[in-house]
């Protein structure tokens, strides 16, 4: 089976009870507040995806973005017109199952938001930030000074009490 029907490994390997578990740690704060915890048995693929992508830019949440965007994201060598390599077995497995728990489905006649400023989930997140035509990863360390390390909770004094 390739990766593009595979199913996570994670959640065929395990009961709904552990399932539902899992996911409610996984949007879960750290006792601090500022970055979600993520199960023992994801960390590796949360650490795998970092490592690959957040050299370049700032690692993106993946429930930012639906399932099937990463699907692509993670397996296409054009990488918004830069060749890259892609994951390779058994990465893809280890990272897929950390993705696909975090990331969000596309809903039906949802258009596929292949560019951040594009996703639904993203502007609901962000109501009362206007932005210029061009929404980067870069761009989000302007008001989320933690993004490089994967902390999207803290924000800059601006932004702290916006309504």
């Amino acid at each position: 089976m390739g990766f593009a029907q595979a199913r996570p490994v994670f959640a065929t390997s395990v009961n709904d009870t552990m399932v539902k578990e899992t996911i409610a740690q996984a949007i879960t704060p750290d006792p601090e507040g500022l970055v979600d915890v993520v199960p023992p048995e994801l960390q590796f693929g949360q650490e795998l995806y970092l490592e690959n992508c957040a050299t370049c830019h700032v690692g993106l949440p993946p429930a930012v973005l639906p399932t099937e965007i990463w699907r692509t994201i993670l397996t296409d060598p054009n990488h918004y017109g830069v060749q890259i390599t892609p994951f390779s077995e058994p990465s893809i497995y280890v990272v897929w199952n950390y993705i696909s728990l975090y990331s969000r489905p596309l809903r039906d006649n949802e258009p596929p938001p292949y560019r951040l400023r594009s996703s639904r989930y993203f502007r609901v997140l962000h109501p009362k930030v206007e932005f210029g035509d061009r929404v980067t990863l870069q761009s989000c360390i302007g008001c989320h000074p933690g993004a490089e390390q994967f902390n999207y909770r803290s924000l800059t004094a601006e932004w702290e009490d916006a309504p």
